[in-house]
């Protein structure tokens, strides 16, 4: 197989610390590439950043990874506070940011306040004494006050928060020196953030990029009340690079299940239909799609899928799930070891993908070698049943792919 090329996704890390310079949360930070900056104008703009964060943390890094169970603090926009955008993750280690751009008025309370009623912790960002914005400060659980533009308003504008919102934890950004540590922390300012403490740092991982073409049915297809369980799988299942964010997003402490995921369909089940609907958007939001597969590398994933799934007829969703991930990190030339990463899989199916371990690895290392005799040319398959068992799951991977690749019109 030609190995299509992955991307490199990035994303900026900045720790936030308590008075006593340990680490408290982290600020999550929109960065494009290794580049240290971010530069961005107008709203959307803003809302592709937000939910390219929101696609990083979820998708390549993982929650627990970047976080250790601390809080992360992530910049939304107005679009996701007022309920435009859905939150595609459930509440829990992220606080959300309202930016200073944003307009704070009654349809944005009155999403800040159903965010809240789910149970996300909210942080008014760069605070400046606006009395505009006080109305957010009184339902926030952090007020940051950026240090440079305050100045010496600083203990005025403190003062303010501790009046309007006693239970607020006040947060100072942009703290430099350590002069101006010492004088946030007379004020009795709970948190800290700035270069005296910690420069922000840019994470880099390889990882891939889901078809645009793939999200954009997705969104037809969850629409669509009459559609079930197997039709979502499917559709999913010949996009690896989404099918992967959705393993992993399932992996989040939230979701993960005791034993691990043994496959895609009870990944989809376990998200939900209307989580799976914010993911697919916010994917699309992120606008970082990729062309899709090559019809041919797509028939033969769901051939050695299919093929997997025949082998082991007792454990077919497993084995399925185990040829499709295998094969995906074949043809986007990944190590199966970070194309997982992240992922809260079953054992035995994790067994199978790195070591090709256990009865799913046994399927897996005769279907491989099956295709290493025959489709490399390297020689007559020696098993008949196994040729069999191959051509039967090619026919099937052709009929799928062909269905895929049909136009979709009214009513599909």
């Amino acid at each position: 197989m030609t190995p299509r090329a992955g991307a490199t996704s990035s994303l900026g890390l900045q720790a936030v610390h308590t008075a006593e310079r340990e680490v408290f949360g982290y600020e999550l930070l929109h960065r494009s590439g290794a580049s240290n900056r971010a530069r961005l104008t107008g709203e959307a703009e803003h809302d592709r950043a937000t939910a390219q964060v929101v696609a990083a943390v979820f998708g390549e890094f993982g929650v627990e990874d970047l976080s250790g169970g601390r809080p992360l603090f992530l910049n939304a926009t107005r679009s996701f506070f007022s309920g435009q955008v859905q939150l595609p993750f459930p509440p829990g280690h992220v606080v959300l940011e309202l930016p200073q751009h944003v307009d704070v008025d009654r349809r944005l309370m009155v999403g800040l306040g159903d965010l809240r009623r789910k149970g996300f912790p909210i942080a008014v960002d760069d605070f400046d004494g606006e009395v505009s914005r006080v109305p957010a400060v009184v339902h926030a659980d952090y007020v940051k006050v950026d240090l440079h533009a305050t100045g010496e308003r600083l203990p005025e504008v403190v003062d303010l928060v501790r009046k309007v919102n006693p239970g607020a934890v006040l947060v100072v950004e942009r703290v430099e020196t350590q002069a101006q540590f010492d004088v946030c922390r007379d004020l009795g300012v709970d948190l800290f953030q700035g270069y005296l403490l910690h420069r922000p740092e840019v994470l880099q991982r390889q990882t891939l990029n889901p078809s645009h073409l793939t999200c954009a049915q997705l969104v037809a297809l969850l629409a669509d009340t009459d559609a079930d369980v197997g039709q979502v799988v499917d559709l999913l299942a010949q996009d690896p690079a989404l099918s992967l964010r959705v393993l992993k997003t399932v992996s989040s402490a939230a979701h993960a299940p005791r034993g691990g995921i043994t496959s895609l369909r009870q990944a989809v089940v376990m998200l939900g239909r209307r989580e799976l609907m914010s993911w697919v958007l916010l994917v699309l939001l992120a606008g970082s799609g990729s062309a899709r597969v090559p019809d041919d590398t797509l028939t033969w994933i769901f051939t050695r899928a299919e093929a997997c799934r025949a082998l082991r007829p007792t454990a077919a969703e497993p084995a399925f799930t185990v040829g499709l991930l295998s094969a995906a990190a074949e043809a986007l030339a990944f190590d199966p070891v970070e194309l997982t990463r992240g992922c809260a899989l079953d054992a035995s199916v994790r067994d199978a993908l790195v070591t090709a371990g256990g009865p799913l690895g046994a399927a897996l290392t005769t279907v491989r070698d099956h295709e290493a005799l025959v489709l490399d040319g390297d020689g007559d398959p020696a098993d008949q049943d196994v040729a069999a068992v191959y051509l039967r799951a090619q026919v099937a991977a052709r009929s799928r792919v062909a269905a895929f690749r049909a136009p979709r019109g009214p009513g599909r």
